[in-house]
């Protein structure tokens, strides 16, 4: 029972350190320091699909850089921080270190590119462990399977739109972009240009999102 207990207060403790939420009123005290730390900053809202969808590779790779890095989440309709960076889009990430904004992403990425930026602008060596392809990356959306169809505009199109009806993996949407892209390389007309707005808008690119919708009409 004991170690049970102890297990249990350490899962908190993990939990805790990959989502540590801040607001206001000691957003600067969190952000605003020098510790040659990485500091990322999670601007997101209860309600945003693409922030649920990378909280899972946030907390693992929370869980792997440890107290190398420091994670912050900031909820954009309870605060202002948002308003002050300009923030117009969520999922939005912040990197900061030593005061100095290093860089900034909007909307859902893969955990390989998260990391990669978690190695680059927190000056960590490249590790061959890397946190590899989330599910349903392999079979129906592996490489070979896109490859086969890259010159197929509709059949690209028809998969990345599946992608967008029965998927929510990071990495089989942000595959999915780069099929449906291809699809209008190819082709472009309303069904694929509709695809392309929906899957931007489902990883968080909600203005690229409503410009794809735009030209999917005219």
């Amino acid at each position: 029972m004991k170690n049970l207990l102890l297990l249990m207060l350490g899962m908190l403790s993990l939990q805790a350190i990959a989502q540590i939420e801040i607001n206001d009123d000691n957003a600067e005290e969190k952000l605003l320091i020098n510790n040659d730390k990485l500091i990322i900053v999670d601007f997101y809202a209860t309600w945003c699909g693409p922030c649920k969808r990378m909280d899972p590779i946030i907390e693992r790779l929370a869980e792997k850089y440890g107290d190398r890095i420091s994670i912050y989440k900031i909820d954009v309709d309870e605060n202002e921080v948002d308003d002050a960076l300009s923030v117009t889009s969520i999922p939005t990430y912040y990197f900061i270190k030593n005061k100095e904004t290093l860089d900034y992403m909007e909307g859902a990425m893969s955990e390989e590119d998260f990391e990669d930026l978690i190695i680059e602008h927190g000056g960590f060596s490249s590790s061959s462990s890397n946190a590899g392809n989330s599910e349903g990356t392999e079979g129906e959306y592996s490489q070979d399977s896109i490859d086969a169809i890259w010159y197929d505009s509709n059949a690209l199109n028809s998969k990345a739109w599946h992608a967008y009806l029965e998927h929510s993996e990071i990495d089989v949407l942000l595959k999915s972009i780069k099929m449906v892209k291809r699809s209008i390389e190819l082709d472009a007309n309303y069904n694929n240009t509709d695809t392309y707005a929906a899957l931007l808008y489902k990883t968080g690119r909600y203005d690229e999102a409503w410009k794809q919708a735009k030209a999917a009409i005219c």
